[in-house]
């Protein structure tokens, strides 16, 4: 399979998963089905929900720390902390000027960036909370660094720190990037979800025996496995029901169970997105979410912008 496929495809699927997710976010799995009924399609978050204003196929923080990620990565040619928390503090001045740009900033990341902005250098800037934050923006490490998994698994301990210092978090975005770079070099579910706890279980233990449990759970109807697996917004919850989604269902039918869930939908689905992208491309990805998306050109370049680094120098 075509290299530029697999980065596109983590791209939009990140994307198209956080914009699916958007609307649900923080509601319970009941909650979702009376206000909305299966989450197929995009749609505009409901008046009164904490993203409300913002319309079908727009995203949230988490696609924009992708972005910001990657974005860091190719002006510095590879990844350099400074350079990624630049981009995380100009970020965090614009937020504080218009709070309407923060599309829903979690509090850790919001404290860690305030910090940062105030004068605290980023290795002492991150919260010891154990949320999603670092794991759900990970995933350009992953492609960039994915024939040398010990790489990835550095930086994407390293990119979690100005914000998440937590090992928990720390492990889940170490699971989330080994789960891209080995999806991207085309290693079969198993091992990509396998080779993802053990990477992670160097961090925290417990957080990779709760990731590969999922893996007995994937004969229950998927409410009951998702209920059982829960849906906050701890890494220990979150990621391991993205991976719970990356194993049990084709990609689309995926997106639209993690937006389904309760919770963290918008997380859940975004990380199962980039999965699925690395995995197999962007053809799943069904033509009406795509038109709906939001600043789809930016997602573009962003990927194509670390398929180029990634031929030129990390090959």
């Amino acid at each position: 399979m075509d290299l530029l496929d697999r980065f596109r495809g983590c791209f939009l699927g990140l994307a198209v998963g956080d914009a699916l997710g958007m609307p649900t976010e923080g509601y319970t799995a009941q909650e979702i089905r009376e206000k909305f009924g299966i989450v197929s399609e995009m749609v505009a978050a409901p008046q009164g929900h904490f993203h409300s204003g913002l319309m079908a196929g727009q995203f949230t923080d988490d696609t924009e720390e992708t972005l910001l990620l990657a974005e860091s990565i190719i002006e510095s040619s590879g990844f350099s902390p400074e350079g990624f928390v630049g981009k995380l503090t100009a970020w965090g001045t614009a937020w504080t000027l218009d709070e309407r740009l923060n599309r829903g900033v979690g509090f850790v990341t919001r404290s860690a960036v305030e910090s940062m902005i105030a004068g605290t250098p980023w290795q002492q800037s991150g919260l010891s909370i154990p949320t999603c934050g670092a794991a759900m923006r990970t995933a350009p490490i992953g492609l960039l660094y994915h024939p040398d998994i010990n790489v990835v698994k550095s930086y994407a301990d390293l990119q979690s720190l100005p914000t998440h210092a937590s090992a928990t978090a720390r492990a889940g975005a170490v699971a989330v990037a080994v789960g891209v770079a080995l999806s991207a070099a085309g290693l079969p579910k198993e091992l990509v979800f396998r080779n993802a706890a053990s990477q992670a279980s160097r961090l925290d233990a417990e957080f990779a025996e709760r990731l590969l449990w999922v893996a007995s759970l994937l004969d229950l109807p998927p409410e009951d496995a998702l209920s059982l697996i829960r849906t906050s917004p701890l890494a220990m919850e979150t990621v391991p029901a993205a991976f719970y989604c990356f194993l049990k269902f084709e990609p689309k039918d995926a997106l639209i169970a993690a937006a389904s869930s309760g919770g963290d939908t918008d997380s859940i689905a975004s990380i199962a997105g980039s999965l699925f992208g690395a995995f197999i491309g962007a053809s799943w990805i069904p033509e009406s979410w795509l038109a709906a998306l939001e600043d789809k050109e930016r997602i573009e370049d962003a990927a194509l912008g670390i398929y180029r680094l990634f031929s030129s120098v990390c090959h």
